[in-house]
């Protein structure tokens, strides 16, 4: 008895997870950015930074299977069909958003480490070792790109999810729903 496999309707259980898991741990990382500058004191604003940077390092290592899981598992078709502009532009925005999971993350350690900050992990005391050592003029830049591609990324992120919702409130499709089951 040969049984054809009908086309999934949703993503895997695992690129759910991991999509959601991701956004939770970017609010995290975003939010220890934001407001490490209500810690009481400096040793108090580096431990936020210590988590910051501990929560980016999570997110860098949940992309590389997050993307081996898409690479396996194609995403589910979009009903109905989006026109050519819409998948194109929903193409570019997937490729902008793993670019940054994998580049934003590095550019934080490589700024932390190029400053001479040791990169701690919270809870567990491992250091990470230091592969760069002290450059200032290395330590400004990436600093720089690393925080201008972090105000960015509010923008893109706003549009991943104003288009989610454009997707399932205007076109009426299931591009949304593939997320959530």
């Amino acid at each position: 008895m040969n049984v054809i496999a009908s086309p999934a309707t949703h993503y895997s259980r695992l690129v759910r997870v991991l999509h959601w898991g991701t956004l939770l741990l970017m609010i995290a990382a975003y939010a220890t950015a934001e407001l490490r500058g209500l810690a009481p004191d400096r040793p108090a604003r580096m431990a936020v930074m210590q988590w910051h940077m501990a929560l980016g390092l999570l997110i860098w290592l949940l992309v590389l299977p997050r993307i081996g899981a898409r690479l396996v598992q194609p995403a589910p078709a979009i009903v109905p069909a989006p026109g050519r502009f819409v998948h194109l532009a929903a193409r570019t925005a997937h490729l902008l958003l793993y670019l940054f999971l994998i580049v934003q993350p590095l550019l934080g350690l490589l700024t932390a480490q190029s400053g001479d900050r040791a990169v701690t992990i919270p809870l567990l005391g491992f250091t990470l070792p230091n592969f760069v050592g002290l450059d200032r003029g290395l330590h400004e830049w990436t600093e720089d790109l690393h925080v201008a591609l972090g105000k960015a990324f509010y923008v893109v992120i706003g549009l991943h999810a104003a288009a989610a919702l454009a997707h399932h409130l205007y076109f009426r499709d299931n591009t949304l729903r593939r997320m959530l089951r």
